[in-house]
């Protein structure tokens, strides 16, 4: 696997600043308990195929799955829904696109037989979300259960066009996903040369108890002053040309206090931590070599777990090393008995390590799931 970073404008920060790093969080306090049970998820959807806008992640059949992606360019689009090559049942796809106010604008429907869903609308710049209910003989007992969905432009010929000359993007390399919408951030690697940094469980939840202070104090502050302009005004009301100049003052200074702390927050924020809560990628269940590589920037405790879909156990066994820059072995795991899956918990010091893999499957590339994830996770700093 090549060692070479990603470039300047995806590069990720080593550093942190003291003051978060050596942020000390009280025991059960209520943002290390949030960022504690938001590690602890693990959509295993939503990684075994990176997400873009021309590109869904892979959905399991016997629910309901919505896929968003933007459109930047007026024209028409194919939008086609495809069981996963292992999916073996019968199964059905029922689709509705909808525009940005939530207004359905298109609907079709798919099949095993058709070769699952296909839909050719026009559509104008803006954010589309289609809704697909997938139901499939037998779902999550046996073959495969994933279906994904695509997205690209046509030529006026009718042709399908690459991602790039539609538009849209294609998510190829590392991809930024908010897993969870609370703003931890998971860096999905799908490229041998692409390398992001891990962010220990501690500092985030750290960051996490600032912000809410920080937002707390501003909330207050403004509180305050519109309660003191609003007290002014009234004094005003009895027309004493004094409590008019003080109402006046007051407001004055209830706003630029009211617009300094909203400076505040924009300001922290503008120049966001480039760490990851976690690193994910995707490998093949009887892939043999080097499948990530991840930077460490605190010396902490460190968890590497491989994991897929539910009901999979006794299908496979996983074992997995893990490399420093030199190639040495600092740490391995591998699954053993009816549990398949690697887990690894190790204490790590500041540098850049490599996660070796190799697999084995039971039975036919029909039976089980032919694919997993490896999770890489920071718990603290020691």
């Amino acid at each position: 696997m090549s060692q070479r970073a990603l470039p300047l404008a995806c590069a990720i920060a080593l550093g942190l600043s003291s003051l978060a790093s050596q942020a000390v969080l009280a025991d059960g306090s209520p943002a290390q308990q949030r960022a504690e049970a938001a590690a602890g998820k693990l959509d295993i959807s939503k990684f075994l195929k990176p997400r873009s806008d021309a590109h869904s992640q892979n959905f399991q059949f016997g629910g309901t799955s919505v896929h968003q992606f933007t459109i930047k360019e007026a024209g028409r689009y194919e939008i086609d829904g495809n069981a996963n090559f292992d999916v073996s049942d019968p199964y059905t796809l029922d689709a509705s696109l909808e525009d940005e106010q939530g207004a359905i604008i298109a609907t079709g429907t798919g099949d095993r037989a058709s070769d699952g869903l296909n839909m050719n609308v026009e559509l104008e710049p803006g954010v589309y979300k289609l809704r697909v209910r997938a139901d499939k003989l037998g779902a999550g007992k046996s073959g495969g259960n994933t279906y994904e969905v695509n997205v690209a432009g046509l030529s006026e010929s009718g042709e399908k066009l690459s991602a790039e000359e539609s538009g849209i993007e294609t998510g190829d390399g590392l991809v930024f996903l908010d897993t969870d919408g609370d703003g931890r951030r998971t860096a999905f690697v799908d490229a041998d040369d692409e390398v992001a940094t891990i962010k220990p469980a501690t500092v985030a939840a750290a960051e996490q108890a600032a912000r809410e202070q920080k937002a707390a104090e501003t909330g207050n502050a403004a509180a305050e002053g519109s309660a003191t302009a609003g007290e002014a005004v009234a004094s005003t009301a009895t027309g004493t040309a004094e409590a008019a100049t003080s109402a006046s003052a007051t407001t004055a200074s209830a706003t630029t206090a009211a617009a300094t702390g909203s400076a505040a927050v924009t300001e922290s924020e503008a120049e966001p931590d480039r760490r990851f809560d976690e690193i994910v990628t995707d490998v093949r269940i009887r892939e043999k070599g080097e499948v990530m590589t991840f930077d460490v920037s605190d010396r902490g405790t460190v968890t590497i777990d491989s994991e897929t879909f539910p009901g999979s156990e006794g299908t496979y066994k996983l074992q997995m090393r893990l490399l420093d820059e030199n190639g040495n072995t600092v740490a391995s795991d591998k699954g053993e008995g009816f549990e398949g899956d690697f887990h690894l918990e190790t204490v790590l010091e500041p540098g850049r390590y490599t996660v070796w893999v190799s697999g084995q499957k039971f039975g036919t590339a029909m039976e089980g799931v032919n694919n997993y994830t490896v999770r890489v996770r920071q718990l603290d700093v020691k």
